[in-house]
Order: C-alpha cells, then structure tokens, then sequence
C-alpha cells in the first residue's frame, strides 16, 4: 500500500486525560502494512460503519483536514498500539489535541539501540 500520510505523533486535550490518557501516541501508516488481512478488514468495517469512509480514505479525510479523518487516524494510532474499543465510543477533544509531525529517520534512529551500549547499562526508562 503506496504511503498516504507522514508519521505523526498526537497528545489529547487535558480534559480527555482522564478517559484517553496524558501519554503521547503514534500513527505510522507503514503499520497497516503489518496487518493480516482479517484484522484490516475489521479496522476497514469500523471505519466503514462508524464514519462512511475505508482506511485510504480516511487517511485522505485527515489530509484534508476533515474531523472524520482527524477521529479515524486518533482512533487507529490507539488501535495499532493495542487499544481496541469501538470507534462508535471513541469521541475526543479533536481540535484541542497537540499533533506533530515524526520524522522517520529520526523516529528509527531512536529506535535502534547504539552498537557500541555494552549489557551492563542501565535500563532505559519510558515516561508517559
């Protein structure tokens, strides 16, 4: 699947804290592309359901900066990390949200431990 949108990472509004969390999420498209084909077919019937649009064209919506593209990418960056919940429930703060763009390469080189950190370093810690 051709890349639609850039790697964004997005905060929700305080008041949502209580219900979404404080923590900062992330979209990146490349992440569907790891997706059996059940599993996007069920994401697809949501989306489908819940806002009239498919995964390509509610990743166009966000482009556009459509409110339903907006809901849909928040509600998938949460159900690529794990959080399943209907999307008919899902109802933030969208235009209070903080979203930012991610840099791939620096996303990656994050991700990628130095060659040179020997076992006997401590634990890198995770806030959020």
């Amino acid at each position: 699947m051709a890349r639609v949108l850039p790697t964004i990472k997005y905060r929700f509004a305080e008041a949502d804290w209580e219900q979404y969390g404080d923590q900062w999420w992330t979209f990146d498209e490349a992440q569907l592309n790891e997706l059996r084909a059940r599993e996007l077919m069920a994401i697809d019937k949501e989306l489908r359901t819940a806002l009239g649009l498919n995964v390509i064209t509610a990743l166009e919506a966000f482009l556009r900066g459509e409110t339903s593209g907006s809901l849909a990418v928040a509600w998938l960056g949460r159900r690529l990390g794990g959080v399943v919940e209907p999307l008919a429930d899902f109802d933030p703060l969208l235009m209070l949200m903080t979203v930012e763009r991610v840099d791939v390469a620096e996303a990656e080189a994050d991700a990628d431990p130095p060659a040179e950190a020997s076992s006997d370093s401590p634990a890198p810690t995770v806030e959020g």
